[in-house]
């Protein structure tokens, strides 16, 4: 009976493994150059099961899906790098203008205080508002 098995087992396994020395005859004689074998072939191959198909298919859509995000990004990448741009130029203006507004208002404030001060204690040129009097003599005013 164990002879029987073995035999069988021994069987079973030179059939099963036929197809591995089985010769493939279309790959021996090319027919067709290889930017034609590959254009035409399958990347699937050319009897795939359900799962590789939807296997292949998913990783086209994961790919494309990519490749719309990274050519987005660049655009966006773009488009902010000639806002900054713009706005590094339009930042350098504002502030020249700015610098010469504080000049103006600088120039301006110190009139308006030696005026003030001229007007209070007197000019510098020793014109004094205020008229000198005895104290003993009674003021016309």
């Amino acid at each position: 009976m164990m002879n029987k098995v073995k035999v069988l087992c021994f069987a079973t396994t030179l059939i099963a493994s036929s197809s591995l020395w089985a010769t493939d005859t279309t790959t021996t004689t090319p027919t067709h150059t290889s930017s034609e074998t590959q254009s035409n072939a399958k990347p699937y191959g050319d009897n795939p099961n359900l799962a590789r198909v939807l296997l292949y298919k998913a990783g086209k859509g994961m790919q494309n899906l990519g490749d719309s995000i990274q050519g987005a990004s660049e655009n966006t990448s773009q488009k902010i790098g000639e806002k900054w741009k713009s706005t590094k130029e339009y930042s350098a203006e504002q502030s020249v203008i700015v610098q010469e507004q504080t000049e103006k208002a600088k120039t301006y404030t110190a009139k308006k205080w030696q005026d003030t001060k001229d007007a209070v204690v007197g000019t510098n040129d020793g014109n004094v508002p205020i008229e000198p009097a005895d104290l003993s003599s009674p003021s016309s005013n």
